[in-house]
């Protein structure tokens, strides 16, 4: 017979049994990681910040958006991996191929693995100081996440979306610390990188009533962008606009958004605007809440979002730490499991599920906010709000 202490060291069956599935699906995440790695060890969006970093170093920063350039810069690699086109092509703020610029000593595959393991670290970090829990609760959304095909798929490209996380996640957390400067650089750097996927947060942050941290964020996109635009010069910036323009031609970039339902036109881009303003009308309503402000922010953010890839929908999985930092309700946590299925279909190819999960997941948040849990009274959400402040 058991001695009964053993039995109460023991974690609850469901938690074993979600703690052994995630941890399969991080495993295969892993394993498919190396597989690709190995059959192939250049990927198509790390190459291309790869040879913008070289174009830059060697040409000048001005050329980073050359596309004659980046081709003959992209010929030594195989056949599949060496196009560029609308579809591919460096579109980024030159910050991103500063960061990368260093990696260039090194031969693209051995560059790639330093970039992807860089990310990962920022994605523990992000969990460390984000993600609710303790114990094996909280192991359990760290292996959930690198099992989600998006997180994944940002290993996979080389995207920065994991460095973006990890950005906004420092953000929340020092704005927690009553460290508002800082949190607003920290998000300075996430918007300049990814900025649609980030672009709402700051305003989130503004009608909730913290200024100092929007006014620090917009301090600091000023100076990346002063610095941005001295290192590319009128003939690069230019440069950079007609690449924008020849990006968005190809409505393959639009084809995460809600142009995939309704067409690229004004109804789509009214649906976006319409779920933008309703997430920052709800952390308006929730402003106490440092944690639902955030998260509002990056949802909205994707929801409003007119150019996304699978990679983007990343950011969803901080702002799922953050919702479960306020304790929901478990019905609203039920509906948190069942994003699980509809972002590994957006890897799939199949995104009509996630849009109406986001707009579903929107609507959640404005009813438990005006009628239902979120709409207590202002102590209590006080309180939750200086829950967040005690760290991990």
């Amino acid at each position: 017979m058991n001695h009964p202490t053993s039995r109460s060291t023991r974690p609850p069956l469901l938690l074993a049994a979600a703690l052994v599935a995630v941890a399969w699906g991080a495993l295969y995440d892993a394993g498919r990681w190396v597989a690709l790695f190995i059959v192939n060890p250049v990927h198509l969006d790390f190459r291309i910040f790869y040879v913008a970093a070289q174009a830059g170093l060697q040409d000048g920063w001005s050329r980073i958006y050359d596309v004659d350039l980046l081709r003959s810069l992209s010929s030594s690699f195989p056949a599949d991996e060496r196009y560029i086109n609308s579809a591919a092509t460096f579109i980024h703020p030159p910050l991103l191929a500063w960061l990368v610029a260093p990696l260039t000593i090194l031969p693209l595959p051995l560059a790639y693995v330093v970039w992807t393991l860089v990310s990962l670290g920022a994605l523990v970090w992000a969990w460390h100081i984000a993600a609710p829990y303790r114990g094996l609760a909280k192991l359990a959304l760290l292996l959930l996440a690198v099992a989600l095909w998006p997180v994944m798929d940002s290993f996979y490209y080389g995207q920065p979306s994991i460095l973006v996380l990890a950005l906004v996640a420092m953000a929340w957390w020092l704005a927690a610390k009553d460290r508002p400067a800082l949190a607003g650089f920290a998000l300075a750097f996430a918007t300049v990188l990814k900025p649609q996927v980030v672009i709402l947060v700051p305003v989130a942050l503004l009608v909730s009533g913290r200024f100092r941290p929007f006014f620090a964020w917009a301090i600091g996109c000023a100076v990346l962008a002063a610095l941005c635009a001295i290192a590319l010069g009128p003939a690069g910036l230019t440069a950079w606009w007609q690449t924008l323009i020849y990006v968005q031609s190809d409505h393959g970039h639009s084809f995460f958004t809600m142009a995939y339902l309704f067409g690229a036109g004004p109804v789509s881009y009214g649906l976006e605007v319409l779920l933008g303003a309703l997430a920052l009308v709800i952390a308006r309503r929730r402003r106490n809440e440092l944690d639902m402000v955030f998260a509002l922010g990056l949802l909205g953010s994707l929801t409003f979002a007119f150019h996304l890839h699978q990679p983007d929908y990343s950011s969803l999985v901080l702002a799922a730490w953050l919702v479960l930092r306020t304790s929901p309700p478990l019905w609203h946590k039920l509906w948190l499991l069942l994003g699980i299925a509809t972002m590994q279909a957006v890897t799939l190819g199949y995104p009509a599920p996630q849009l109406l999960w986001d707009t579903g997941w929107l609507v959640i948040l404005g009813i438990s906010s005006f009628y239902g849990s979120g709409a207590s009274d202002p102590a209590t959400r006080a309180a939750a709000s200086s829950g967040a402040r005690g760290g991990t």
